[in-house]
């Protein structure tokens, strides 16, 4: 049997997170004048297990990493924040992406995993330049927090404003599926103001080749199947909520 093994750009971070932190435990136990032994103790794991977490041993188990650091004062905290975006043909996104691009007017130019500009590095899903407007299309098939969606979304619309004259849209992609639905609907007011423009009127600016004057929310049906049995991508020309 193979054994699955991390990628190694995961193993690497996990290395240089470990090496951090074993050192910070190393200071700490200096400064306490512990002996090894007295920090396995307290731990209550093996001086040989103190050892391979103050050399940064990224093998080591999240629950003995901390029992370790909590034997010398310290507590361990692990946080994620934005770091290279998952491709588009990785996220499962590409095909509702190509469903817009095929419905696009001959005016606008497409680019998929557009780097908005910002410190973070990241990148707009789909952009559409058009002759006096740039249209952003986030594209989420499954939303957990709509707020957070629509601020981050919103801030990548904003950098890319800051490198073009033209007026930059947002419009929110979403799978029209009932979870996603029933995590919309609580939020109706503010989908109003910050997302007004309905899926019938981004087709039709889409399709027509005119300006969407503002940012809205268009849903997507990305999984219909047509008359010969094919997967199809499809929008659902309906209000946001």
């Amino acid at each position: 049997m193979s054994t699955h093994r991390p990628a190694a750009g995961a193993r690497r971070a996990a290395s240089l997170i470990a090496s951090r932190i074993g050192s910070d435990i190393e200071t700490a136990r200096a400064g306490l004048a512990s002996s090894i032994e007295e920090v396995a103790r307290r731990a209550q794991v093996a001086p040989s297990t103190v050892g391979r977490v103050i050399h940064g041993d990224g093998g080591v188990h999240l629950d003995t990493l901390c029992a370790v650091a909590a034997a010398v004062g310290l507590r361990v905290s692990v946080k994620a924040y934005p770091g290279d975006q998952l491709a588009l043909r990785d996220s499962g996104q590409l095909r509702i992406a190509h469903y817009l691009i095929d419905q696009a007017h001959p005016s606008f130019r497409s680019a998929l995993e557009v780097p908005v500009g910002d410190p973070f590095g990241r990148a707009a899903d789909l952009v559409f330049f058009g002759p006096t407007e740039i249209v952003i299309h986030e594209i989420e098939r499954s939303l957990s927090d709509l707020q957070a969606t629509t601020r981050a979304a919103m801030l990548k619309r904003d950098a890319l404003q800051a490198r073009h004259e033209r007026p930059v849209r947002l419009v929110l992609v979403v799978e029209d599926t009932r979870r996603n639905r029933e995590l919309v609907a609580p939020h109706a007011a503010l989908i109003r103001v910050a997302l007004p423009a309905t899926s019938a009127q981004i087709l039709r600016a889409l399709r027509d080749g005119t300006e969407l004057g503002g940012d809205g929310l268009l849903w997507v049906r990305p999984w219909r199947r047509d008359a010969v049995g094919g997967a199809t991508t499809g929008a659902t020309d309906s209000s946001p909520t």
